[in-house]
């Protein structure tokens, strides 16, 4: 019997076992579904077992052959997935988010399934995007680095207190065309403005990550009901806020018709024919069709173009998605007004242009801005932000503004770190383990050959930029310091994955 041990512990403290029988929970899980999906035993037996590890290399920084050769160094096999240009998957039990390129921003770890949404939604440089739910940020990073970080993407999630992880994923990843907002996506306005494509991946009750949670939870009909009538609400926002041509995806991470095919079926029918679906596949991924009809209920036949993707197809995790497209045959509409804070003076990219070298014409199309007391933000000239809601925050710091001399952030030095001509530090295995672990470490002035004194400096490891350093030279010694600038919230916790 396929069990699992769980601890019940509400203070940190052991109080009592509770043994789970997985198996029973899947097939109650699954049972209502037993007549729509194609093979139901070999859907239970996949639920039992763990998720393949994915993730996808950060083209900002390096391509996906690169990511395999770096991986491979340290003993990670990884497989490139054919439907993806960037995704990978790992062998069982590997860690990538302990090794050192992942708090370098050369990938971010996802499943995926979970990367489908954006690939179908096909944002474009320069374009305008929302995603409406996008805590803890995988899809709006994903967004980001295909419209090759220009044009503007809002991150808008309702719940404050998981934003933190939105912004360390836009520092590490180096994503300065992302504003976050705090907002219930229901509740905005015209004053957001248009987007040209707007993803809606909803809360839900999260039926096809059964293989990642150790206890998974029975859903009542109350509590789906109400979730429904959230989903529906979200889906009409979005259908608003697009322009006319532009695209939503809609998708979920549960198998319940309810859920998925029943409200995309209520927005379209409510739409008055300006939304259409398209055809949800991506070449290489097996899928399902979207269901027409579910006890009784018929829905709109263009349900069929929708992705039902059932764990057992691909080895993956439950998901739905739906693309839709809005008319552009009505009135043209109004142009619409965003807001553009003042600009800074170019004097605040000065550690980048002359303690590292890297040339001025390089940030030509970024716009520095302020945000609060504390940063210089960079942005791309053609951000175009909502006038409301006000943005949590506002692309990439990049400049401490109260440090002498000026310190630039580790999320700007990893995304321009790479064209620094001068004071640069390669690291030996040895010192990038001190510098992750935040310690001082002693080097060499054979390292320093590129280096200029004392002073901040590009930290790099296997030619790839690891973060930001500062050089310290002992009076009346020769010895030389680098002291490790590393992030307290990106401190690698165990040193062995460095290889």
């Amino acid at each position: 019997m396929d069990r699992d041990r769980v601890v019940k512990d509400e203070l940190g403290r052991p109080l009592f076992d509770v043994v789970v029988d997985r198996r029973a929970l899947a097939e109650r899980v699954c049972e209502r579904y037993r007549e729509v999906v194609d093979d139901w035993p070999a859907l239970v037996e996949t639920l039992l077992r763990p998720l393949p590890v994915t993730l996808w290399a950060n083209p900002l920084r390096l391509s996906r052959e690169r990511l395999v050769e770096l991986l491979a160094r340290s003993g990670i096999h990884a497989r490139p997935l054919e439907w993806s240009e960037s995704a990978l998957e790992l062998d069982p039990g590997a860690r990538p988010g302990l090794h050192w390129g992942f708090f370098a921003g050369l990938f971010q770890v996802q499943e995926a399934v979970s990367m489908l949404p954006v690939q179908l939604l096909d944002p474009q440089p320069g374009e305008r995007v929302l995603d409406l739910c996008a805590a803890p940020g995988n899809k709006t990073a994903q967004i980001a680095v295909a419209m090759r970080n220009t044009g503007t993407v809002v991150a808008n999630d309702l719940n404050r207190g998981r934003v933190p992880a939105i912004r360390q994923t836009v520092k590490r990843l180096g994503l300065m065309n992302v504003a976050v907002t705090v907002k219930d996506g229901q509740g905005l306005t015209a004053r957001a403005g248009l987007f040209d494509r707007v993803l809606v991946d909803a809360p839900c009750t999260c039926e096809g990550t059964f293989r990642k949670v150790r206890v998974p939870q029975v859903v009542t009909d109350r509590f789906r009901e109400s979730t429904t009538r959230t989903q529906r609400r979200l889906l009409e926002r979005a259908v608003a806020l697009v322009r006319p041509g532009g695209r939503v995806v809609y998708s979920t991470c549960t198998f319940s018709p309810e859920e998925n095919e029943a409200v995309v079926d209520a927005v379209i029918g409510a739409s008055g024919g300006t939304m259409r679906l398209l055809p949800a596949s991506i070449p290489g991924f097996p899928t399902g069709q979207g269901l027409t009809s579910w006890q009784g209920r018929r829905f709109d036949p263009q349900l069929s173009l929708a992705m039902r993707i059932w764990p057992h197809h691909a080895n993956t995790g439950g998901f739905f998605v739906a693309v839709l497209e809005k008319r552009d045959d009505g009135p043209a509409a109004a142009p619409a007004e965003y807001f553009r804070p003042p600009e800074e003076s170019a004097e605040w990219l000065s550690p980048f242009v002359d303690r590292l070298g890297i040339p001025a014409q390089v940030f030509a199309d970024v716009s520095l801005v302020k945000r609060g007391n504390r940063h210089v933000h960079l942005v791309p000239r053609d951000h175009r932000l909502p006038q409301a809601p006000a943005p949590d925050m506002l692309g990439l710091p990049a400049v401490r503004r109260r440090s002498l001399p000026l310190k630039p952030t580790t999320a700007a030095v990893l995304l321009y770190g790479h064209l620094a001509v001068r004071n640069r530090v390669e690291l030996s295995t040895v010192q990038l383990r001190d510098y992750l672990e935040r310690a001082d470490t002693s080097v060499e002035h054979s390292q320093l050959a590129r280096c200029t004194g004392p002073g901040y400096v590009v930290v790099t490891y296997q030619e790839q930029t690891v973060g930001l350093g500062q050089l310290i030279y002992e009076r009346e010694s020769p010895r030389v310091w680098l002291r490790s600038l590393m992030p307290k919230a990106w401190r690698a916790s165990v040193a062995e994955e460095v290889s």
